[in-house]
C-alpha cells in the first residue's frame, strides 16, 4: 500500500500487501484445518451422516475455489469475485458453502479481492463477517479489516483492529507486524505518544525480530517530537 498521508512524515510502510498477508497465511493453514475437519470425520457415533455430507460439501467447495485460484494469480479480481461461465465465483463459493474450510477459505478470498480493487466498503463487511477457529487466520482477517480501514482513511479504527490482530494472533512474526502497522497508523495521526508506547513495546517484546528493528528506527523519527 502506498505510504500513508499525514501532516507528520511517515516512513514507508514496510509491510506485504493485504492480500500477500492473507494468501500466506491461507495457503499455510488450509491444511490445518482441513486435517480438523478428518478428525470429527473418524469420530463416527450419530453424528456420521453429518460429517459425510461435510466431508461432501468441503470437496465440493475445495475444488470449485481450485478453479478460481487462477483467476486470483492474474489479478482477475472481479472475476474471481463473480465467477466465469460455469466456473463460480468466490461471493458463491462463500455463501454456498459457509462453514466448510474451503468455504471460509472462500470468504477470507473474497474480501481479499475486494481490497484488491479498492471497494474498501465491501471489503470491510466481508472481513468482518469471516468466522474461523484458526488464531492466525482469523487474526488476518482482522488485520485486513485495519486495512481496509486504511484504505477508507479512518486510522484511528484501523489502529484498534491491528492491535486486535496482534491480540489474536499466534505468529510473533504477524504479532510484532499488526503492532508496527498499529503504531504506524497511530503515527500517521499525529499521536506520537501512542505510536511511541507501541514501538517500544514491539521492541520489548520481540528483540532481534524484523519488526523490532522497523520500529526501533521509527522511534528514533519521532523520539525529538515528544513531548
Amino acid at each position: 500500500m502506498k505510504e500513508i498521508e499525514s501532516g507528520a512524515p511517515v516512513q514507508q510502510q514496510a509491510k506485504p500487501s493485504a492480500e500477500d498477508n492473507l494468501l500466506y497465511v491461507a495457503i499455510k493453514y488450509k491444511a490445518v484445518i482441513i486435517a480438523a475437519i478428518v478428525l470429527l470425520l473418524c469420530a463416527g457415533g450419530g453424528t456420521f451422516f453429518w460429517m459425510q455430507h461435510q466431508k461432501t460439501s468441503e470437496e465440493e467447495a475445495a475444488l470449485q475455489l481450485s478453479r478460481v485460484a487462477p483467476f486470483l494469480d492474474r489479478g482477475e479480481y472481479k472475476t474471481a469475485i463473480n465467477g466465469a461461465a460455469k466456473i463460480p465465483g468466490l461471493k458463491k463459493i462463500s455463501d454456498d458453502y459457509s462453514g466448510t474450510p474451503s468455504g471460509n477459505m472462500a470468504t477470507l478470498l473474497l474480501a481479499n479481492a475486494y481490497y484488491s480493487i479498492k471497494d474498501f466498503d465491501s471489503a470491510l463487511k466481508v472481513f468482518k463477517a469471516v468466522s474461523i477457529e484458526n488464531k492466525d487466520l482469523a487474526a488476518a482477517a482482522l488485520a485486513g479489516t485495519a486495512d481496509s480501514y486504511v484504505g477508507k482513511n479512518q486510522l484511528g479504527l484501523a489502529a484498534e483492529s491491528y492491535q486486535e490482530a496482534s491480540k489474536k494472533a499466534e505468529n510473533t512474526v504477524l504479532k510484532a507486524q499488526y503492532l508496527a502497522h498499529a503504531a504506524d497508523s497511530y503515527q500517521a495521526l499525529n499521536q506520537l505518544q501512542k505510536a511511541s508506547e507501541l514501538y517500544t513495546r514491539i521492541i520489548a517484546d520481540y528483540p532481534g525480530s524484523t519488526g523490532a528493528a522497523l520500529a526501533q528506527r521509527s522511534l528514533w523519527k519521532i523520539s525529538g517530537k515528544l513531548k
